[in-house]
C-alpha cells in the first residue's frame, strides 16, 4: 500500500567540506571496541589435551594418550568409554590427535577422531580417522568403517592431525609429513597434505585429483609439512591452515583447491628448504603469514564471531607452542589475498604455557587447551564487549560521504560550507582525481549516490525543509533536479543500472520508508517496515534483480531485506553480526557471494570491510561513516573522513593497499 511520508524531528547532523578555515567538529559517540574478557580454568591437572569439540552443549576432549572425555556445564569431566577404539601409538606428536563434531552431531551424536595407531607389536602402523557415536555421555561406539587409513607414521613425529568440516559439508584432514621428505610432493602418499572426504568415508568425485586414482583421489592440496590447524572463516567458504613449520618459518595458508604449497625437503629431510620453494615450484600458493625467525610454532586456529568479541570479531586466533600464546590475525580485504594485515598477542592467553588447540565454543567464548606436559589445562576466554544502546531513529556518527562507480568513472560527494555538494570525480578507476567541483545543489545531511545506467550519476540530498531532491549527473555534468517531497532524517539510494533507481528513507520514529523509480516516473511513499536506529544502506544486486537494504535494529543487531521492483522479501532477516560503530552501512554490489560493507570500528576508528559473513581489519582510521564502490574485478576503494579531517580513499587491490588523501576537510 502506498503511503504520504511526514516525518517531524530533530536535524541531523551530516560531513561538511571546509575550503578554508577548521571549524569546531561534533565527535561521534564511542565505537565498539576491544571486549572486556572473563578468563576461567574449565580443566586442570591433564597431560597433552589435543582438541575440543561439542556435541550439542556436551563438551568432548581427548587426552595424547588415548582417551576421550565428556563435560556438561558445571559438572566434573567423566570419561567416555568407547566400544572398539583402537590401540593408540604415543610418541612424539603421535597419538590421539584432532577430534571433530559432526555438523549434525547435536542430532545424530557423532564425531570424529584422528589418531596414531600402533600394530600387535606395539610399532608404528598408520594414523587414520574414525568415526563414532555416543550413547550417553559416557559411551560410545563405532559408527561405520574407518574414514580414512594409511596416512603415514614414523616415530610419531609430525602426525598431523587437525580436523574440520568445510562449508561444502566435506570433512577435511590436515596431515604431516611424518618426517619423509618425499611425501608432500608425491600425490600416491596421504602425508603432507589437506585431505577432503564425505562425512561417511566415501571420496568426493570433484576432489581436483580424482581421476588419478589411488590416493591422490583423497588430496585437496599438497606441499605441506606439518598442518596443526585448520579453521572455516565464518560466512565463507574460506578453509584456512595453520603450519608448524621449520626453526625458519611458521605459515598461515588459505587452503585452495589443488594447490601446491611448496615444501619439499628432499634430497633426505633437508630442513634448511624454504616452506614454500619458489624456486623449485615458481607457482607455488604463497603463505598468507610466515612467522619469520624466530618461529612460534603455530597449532590449533579458530576464527572469533558474535558481537560480544567487538572489534575483534572476525580475526583468526591460532594458538602457539614454542610462542606461548594466542595471535589475534586479521586480514587485508581483497578477494583474491586476503593476507594478514596484522597480529596482535591475545593478553588474556598469556603466562599458560604452550597453547595446542584453539575452538570457538557454541556458548561464543574461546576454549583453548595447554601443552605443557603437566597439569595442562582446557582455558575459556568469555568476551563481553556491549553493542551501544541506541534509540529509534537516531543517527550514531554525524559525518559522512558518499561514492558510485560507472564505468571506469568514480564520483564521491561531500557536502560543505553552506551546505554546499562538491563531488571529485575519477574517469580511471579512482588511479587520479579531478579538482572539487559544485555539485549545483545543497543538502543539509549526508548526500547518496548511485549510477542508474551507463555514465550516469544520481544523487540524492535533503533540502533546507528536509525533503528529499533528487538529481542527475552525465558523465561529470549536472542535467537536472528534482524534490521528491517527504520529510525525512536520513537517505541511501541504490540502481540496478537498467534505468531504475530506489531510495530508502529513515523517519523520525525509526521507521524505513521507500521511493522507486520505474525508468519514467517516481513511486509515493512506500513502507519499508522495521524500526532502526541507524539510516540505512541500500545495494544493487544485478544478477539477482534486487536491492538489498541493511540497517541496525533497536537491539544493536544488523538486519537486511531484499527489495524487488514490485514486492520484497518477506521480513527483515537478523544477521549474525553487530555493526554498532556507525549510522551507516556502505555496500558496494561487486564483491563475490554478498555485498561488501565499511564501517568505522574500534577506539582506533579502524575501517572494517565485511566479506560475506566476516568482518575484516584495515590499516584504514576514519572519523565518519565511509561509502565503498567496488570494481568489476571485485576490488574496492573506500572513502571516508580521515582523523586529519581531510577525505581519505583506500584503494584495496591484490598485494597492494593504499590511502590517499583527496583534500578538504569534513565535519
Amino acid at each position: 500500500m502506498v503511503q504520504r511520508l511526514r516525518v517531524r524531528g530533530s536535524i541531523v547532523l551530516a560531513g561538511a567540506l571546509l575550503a578554508g578555515a577548521a571549524l569546531a567538529v561534533e565527535q561521534p559517540p564511542p565505537a565498539e571496541a576491544a571486549p572486556t574478557l572473563q578468563v576461567t580454568t574449565v580443566v586442570s591437572g591433564l597431560s597433552h589435551p589435543w582438541d575440543i569439540t561439542w556435541v550439542g552443549d556436551l563438551m568432548l576432549y581427548d587426552l595424547r594418550a588415548g582417551q576421550v572425555w565428556s563435560k556438561r556445564g558445571s559438572n566434573a569431566p567423566r570419561r567416555v568409554m568407547i566400544s572398539g577404539f583402537p590401540s593408540i601409538y604415543v610418541n612424539s606428536e603421535g597419538g590421539l590427535l584432532g577430534m571433530v563434531a559432526d555438523p549434525a552431531a547435536s542430532t545424530n551424536k557423532r564425531f570424529y577422531t584422528c589418531q596414531a595407531v600402533r600394530s600387535s607389536a606395539g610399532n608404528p602402523l598408520d594414523v587414520r580417522v574414525l568415526r563414532w557415536r555416543l550413547t550417553s555421555d559416557t559411551t560410545a561406539v563405532s559408527d561405520g568403517s574407518p574414514i580414512v587409513t594409511g596416512l603415514p607414521l614414523s616415530s610419531g613425529r609430525h602426525s598431523g592431525c587437525r580436523l574440520r568440516f568445510g562449508g561444502d559439508g566435506k570433512l577435511y584432514v590436515g596431515t604431516g609429513d611424518a618426517a619423509v621428505g618425499t611425501h608432500p610432493q608425491n600425490l600416491a602418499s596421504l602425508g603432507g597434505k589437506v585431505l577432503r572426504v564425505n562425512a561417511d568415508g566415501t571420496i568426493p568425485t570433484d576432489n581436483p585429483f580424482y581421476a588419478r586414482g589411488g590416493n591422490a583421489r583423497y588430496v585437496w592440496n599438497s606441499g605441506h609439512r606439518n598442518i596443526q590447524g585448520l579453521a572455516l572463516r565464518p560466512g565463507t567458504t574460506e578453509l584456512w591452515s595453520a603450519e608448524h613449520g621449520t626453526s625458519r618459518d611458521d605459515e598461515i595458508n588459505l587452503s585452495v583447491r589443488g594447490g601446491n604449497y611448496g615444501w619439499d625437503p628432499v634430497p633426505g629431510y633437508d630442513e634448511s628448504t624454504p616452506m614454500t620453494d619458489l624456486t623449485k615450484f615458481p607457482t607455488a600458493r604463497i603463505a598468507m603469514w610466515s612467522s619469520g625467525a624466530p618461529t612460534v610454532a603455530t597449532s590449533g586456529a579458530t576464527f572469533l564471531r558474535g558481537s560480544a568479541w567487538g572489534e575483534w570479531q572476525g580475526a583468526l586466533a591460532v594458538g602457539l607452542l614454542k610462542g606461548e600464546g594466542i595471535y589475534l590475525m586479521r586480514f587485508d580485504p581483497t578477494p583474491t589475498t586476503s593476507r594478514v594485515a596484522s597480529v596482535t598477542r591475545l593478553a588474556a592467553a598469556q603466562g599458560h604455557g604452550r597453547i595446542r588447540a584453539v575452538q570457538l565454543g557454541p556458548d561464543g567464548a574461546l576454549y583453548f587447551t595447554t601443552s605443557n606436559g603437566t597439569n595442562d589445562e582446557i582455558v575459556r576466554i568469555r568476551p563481553t564487549a556491549a553493542v551501544p544502546s541506541r534509540s529509534a531513529g537516531t543517527l550514531i556518527s554525524p559525518s559522512g560521504v558518499t561514492a558510485t562507480r560507472t564505468g571506469s568513472q568514480v564520483l564521491t560527494f561531500v557536502r560543505s560550507t553552506g551546505d554546499g555538494v562538491w563531488f571529485k570525480r575519477s574517469t580511471n578507476d579512482g588511479a587520479s582525481w579531478s579538482a572539487w567541483t559544485s555539485a549545483g545543489v545543497t543538502s543539509t545531511d549526508a548526500p547518496s549516490a548511485t549510477s542508474s545506467r551507463s555514465g550516469r550519476v544520481d544523487l540524492f540530498t535533503r533540502n533546507a525543509s528536509r525533503q528529499l531532491v533528487h538529481t542527475w549527473f552525465q558523465d561529470g555534468i549536472r542535467k537536472g533536479s528534482v524534490n521528491l517531497g517527504g520529510t525525512v532524517i536520513a537517505q541511501h539510494g541504490a540502481s540496478l543500472g537498467n534505468g531504475t533507481m530506489d531510495v530508502f528513507a529513515l523517519a523520525t520514529t525509526g521507521t524505513a520508508w521507500r521511493k522507486h523509480y520505474d525508468g519514467t516516473r517516481w513511486s509515493g511513499w512506500i513502507s519499508a517496515g522495521g524500526r532502526f536506529t541507524s539510516g540505512l544502506s541500500a545495494s544493487a544486486d544485478p544478477a539477482g534483480r534486487g536491492i538489498l537494504v541493511t540497517g541496525r535494529g533497536t537491539n544493536g543487531a544488523t538486519y537486511e531485506r531484499t527489495f524487488y521492483p514490485t514486492t520484497a522479501t518477506s521480513s527483515w532477516v537478523q544477521r549474525g553480526d553487530n555493526l554498532a560503530a556507525w549510522s551507516d552501512r556502505a555496500l558496494g554490489d561487486a564483491w563475490p557471494g554478498r555485498a561488501l560493507v565499511a564501517v568505522g570500528n574500534g577506539v582506533d576508528r579502524r575501517a572494517v570491510v565485511q566479506r560475506g559473513g566476516v568482518l575484516i581489519g584495515t590499516s584504514q582510521v576514519f572519523t565518519s561513516a565511509p561509502d565503498v564502490v567496488t570494481r568489476s574485478d571485485g576490488t574496492f576503494l573506500l572513502f571516508g573522513k580521515g582523523p586529519d579531517g581531510d577525505l581519505r580513499v583506500y584503494d584495496g587491490r591484490p598485494g597492494r593497499f593504499t590511502s590517499t588523501s583527496l583534500g578538504g576537510m569534513l565535519r
